[in-house]
């Protein structure tokens, strides 16, 4: 064989392996460009659906909330009932029984003296 001739074999086939080449990289392309629009609808899906949780989680909190207010209002009107009726108590047995009332309080303020000084 001829140089001339070995040659032209040799550009026919570098230029059939750059086509061959240049096919395989469109190819490939498109099939990224295909996987990344399919993952882009999949994380806009995601997002989505995160949103629609979100949005039940805060309107079962605000519904929670307003089941929850009435009966903490209760709750505090009764606690605040049975401590004016404490403080009324108080004064009476100290009233009753002024050396009963004096020990109790000294053992109380001794106690938080010593939880105090402790620390």
């Amino acid at each position: 064989m001829d140089q001339p001739r070995a040659q032209e074999i040799a550009k026919d086939a570098a230029e059939q392996g750059d086509k061959a080449a240049n096919e395989a990289a469109r190819g490939a392309g498109a099939e990224v460009q295909s996987a990344l629009d399919q993952g882009k609808e999949t994380v806009k899906d995601l997002a989505s659906q995160a949103s629609e949780a979100g949005r039940q989680a805060v309107d079962r909190a605000g519904e929670l909330l307003q089941n929850v207010a009435p009966q903490a209002k209760e709750v505090a009107s009764n606690l605040y009932e049975r401590g004016s009726q404490s403080g009324d108590y108080a004064r009476h047995f100290a009233a009753e029984q002024p050396v009963a009332a004096l020990l109790i309080a000294a053992a109380i303020g001794y106690g938080l003296a010593y939880l105090i000084h402790r620390r």
